[in-house]
């Protein structure tokens, strides 16, 4: 069984206020599914929230390295 949601583009402009709010809304589908998923394979809630935060981390902290060097 394969769950998927796709992630819908964003329908703001980038230097609008709500742009954050809807990237959440156009994530979260997705985002469940991949939970979802996750535990129907049989790892534990606690175990995929603390690995998707992990790899969340290192995701922010690696895009935030290369903003800084400017790449």
């Amino acid at each position: 069984m394969s769950q998927t949601a796709e992630v819908t583009p964003p329908i703001v402009s980038e230097d609008c206020p709500d742009r954050n709010v809807n990237c959440l809304v156009a994530l979260e589908a997705a985002f469940a599914a991949l939970v979802s998923s996750a535990i129907s394979k049989g790892w534990s809630a606690t175990e995929t929230a603390e690995t998707l935060l992990a790899i969340a981390t290192e995701h922010a902290e690696q895009v935030k390295a290369e903003t800084a060097s400017g790449t």
